[in-house]
C-alpha cells in the first residue's frame, strides 16, 4: 500500500467536503508541486546566477498564499493557461508535454510558463530569435526553436514589428494604421518548416498533452502542415481572427480541427479550444 494511497484515504473526506476546503488542497498541492521542481526546472550551471531565479520562483509559489486560497497566478494574456488547466484538468504532480507554435516572450503571456513551472517540458518556435535566445536562460529545461512553421515551402519574408507580439509573415499585418508599436523594425527572409518536421527533428512523443498556436493570421498553415495521423495533442488552442461562434463550420480552423477526430470545447476571444475524442 502506497504513502500516497494511504494519504488520499486520510485527506479525501476533507478535500471534498466543500468546495472552500479542496481550493485550500489544489493551492497546497500546486504550490508544493512548484517548490518540488523548481531548481530542477531553472537551475542551470550554463547560467550560475539562475540559482537564484528558482529561489525566487520557490518564494513566489507560497507568497501567493497571503492573497487568500482562491489566488491563482496567470502568465498568458488574457487567461488561456487557465483555461487550459481547467480542460486538460491534470493531476498536479503530472509532468506533461506541450507544442508551443508562436510562443513569444517565455514567461510574458505566454501559454505554457504556468504548466512549466509544476514540472511540464515541451518545444517552443517561435520565428523571432532575439525570443528564442531567452528560453535558454529563463526556461532552460524547454527546447527553443528559432523557425518559421507553414505548410509552405516557398522563402518567405518574415516582419518583426517594434511590439514583437504582433510579427507575423502575412503581409495583410504591414498594412496598420500608424500607431506605436505597429512600426515594422526588421524584415527577415526565412525557409519555413513544416511543424511535422521540427516535432520529428526534436523527437516529440506521438501523443502528447497541449498544442498551442498563436502565429499571428499563419495559424491555418501552421495546422496544415501536422501530420495528424503521426502526431496526436490531447488539447488544441489555436488562434482564429475570423471565428465567428454562431457560424462555426464556416471557419477554416474549426473545418480542419473537427476533421481531425476532435471535439470542440468553445471559444474565448480569438481563441478555439478543440479536445481530442
Amino acid at each position: 500500500m502506497s504513502f500516497r494511497f494511504i494519504a488520499q484515504r486520510i485527506f479525501s473526506k476533507q478535500l471534498y467536503k466543500s468546495a472552500y476546503s479542496r481550493a485550500i488542497f489544489t493551492s497546497m498541492g500546486i504550490s508544493l508541486q512548484e517548490t518540488k521542481v523548481c531548481f530542477s526546472q531553472f537551475f542551470t550551471l550554463r547560467y550560475p546566477l539562475s540559482f537564484f531565479y528558482a529561489l525566487h520562483h520557490c518564494i513566489t509559489s507560497w507568497m501567493r498564499w497571503t492573497a487568500g486560497r482562491s489566488a491563482r497566478m496567470s502568465y498568458a494574456h488574457t487567461g488561456e493557461d487557465r483555461l487550459i488547466d481547467s480542460i486538460l484538468k491534470p493531476i498536479i504532480t503530472k509532468k506533461g508535454f506541450y507544442v508551443e507554435v508562436g510562443c513569444n516572450e517565455p514567461i510574458f503571456i505566454s501559454n505554457t510558463f504556468s504548466l512549466y513551472k509544476r514540472g511540464w517540458r515541451g518545444i517552443c518556435i517561435d520565428a523571432n530569435e532575439t525570443l528564442t535566445r531567452k528560453y535558454g536562460r529563463l526556461r532552460p529545461r524547454d527546447v527553443a526553436i528559432t523557425a518559421l512553421v507553414s505548410n509552405e515551402k516557398t522563402t518567405r519574408d518574415y516582419f518583426i514589428y517594434t511590439n514583437n507580439v504582433l510579427s507575423s509573415t502575412e503581409h495583410m499585418n504591414i498594412d496598420i494604421k500608424d500607431e506605436p508599436g505597429f512600426e515594422v523594425s526588421q524584415v527577415k527572409k526565412m525557409q519555413p518548416e513544416s511543424l511535422t518536421e521540427i516535432l520529428d527533428r526534436c523527437k516529440a512523443p506521438a501523443r502528447f498533452d497541449l498544442l498551442s498556436v498563436d502565429a499571428e493570421e499563419h495559424d491555418l498553415q501552421v495546422l496544415q502542415s501536422l501530420d495528424f495521423s503521426k502526431y496526436s495533442p490531447k488539447l488544441i488552442v489555436v488562434e482564429s481572427e475570423s471565428f465567428d461562434p454562431s457560424k462555426p463550420d464556416n471557419d477554416l480552423i474549426y473545418q480542419l480541427v473537427m476533421s481531425k477526430g476532435y471535439r470542440f470545447e468553445g471559444s474565448v476571444l480569438k481563441n478555439l479550444y478543440f479536445l481530442r475524442k
